[in-house]
């Protein structure tokens, strides 16, 4: 209808052709709005579907993601991974979450290799305190009970307490001092995490 309408001799036409051409050319051009609506009406929910889509891998999965993790963690469990699928600001949260699920995990695993290390030292220092405790038990009952009765007797009991009492302060010595390495340790540990 757009080629009758541009053959159409403007000087030559009359009035009545005139108003027939722009008919047709309203036609034409409501026509082609309706073509113009119905495909907007198509390509718009596709449009918007594509972005609902998007919108939820990009974000709503990852954050779905670090919400089961902080769950996992709130409940002691460090053996999972955060899988960094994006790499934006979503991603970088993802990387640093995973990266504080790793450093706790290495301090729990610490923790539990000292408790284990404090458990076996407190052990073998009961162990070996029951040893001159025994020994000096028995040494004062010998004297109490006049097992020495001479004083070359009493001299090597006493000295013998002595010497275990020694050997017992030795122990205590060891333990405060392992005692003390721990807790600067911890302070250290306390302290380069501050960081």
């Amino acid at each position: 209808h757009m080629d009758e309408l541009y053959e159409l001799q403007v000087e030559t036409a009359t009035a009545e052709e005139i108003v027939q051409a722009v008919k047709i050319y309203a036609m034409d051009v409501r026509e082609y709005i309706s073509d113009l609506m119905t495909l907007i009406c198509l390509v718009v929910p596709i449009i918007v579907i594509c972005l609902v889509l998007w919108i939820y891998h990009s974000i709503v999965t990852p954050i779905h993601m670090l919400q089961v993790a902080t769950q996992n963690i709130k409940n002691g469990n460090l053996d999972f991974e955060v899988e960094v699928h994006n790499q934006d600001e979503i991603g970088e949260l993802c990387e640093d979450f995973e990266e504080m699920r790793i450093r706790l995990k290495d301090n729990a695993e610490e923790k539990l290799r000292s408790e284990q290390q404090q458990k076996e030292l407190i052990s073998n220092i009961s162990h070996d305190l029951k040893t001159p405790i025994t020994a000096i038990k028995g040494y004062v009952e010998g004297i109490m009970d006049g097992v020495a009765d001479t004083p070359e007797k009493q001299d090597k009991y006493l000295r013998t307490i002595y010497n275990k009492a020694n050997d017992m302060q030795k122990l205590i010595n060891e333990l405060t001092t392992y005692s003390n390495v721990e807790n600067n340790r911890l302070f250290l540990r306390l302290f380069h995490n501050d960081k």
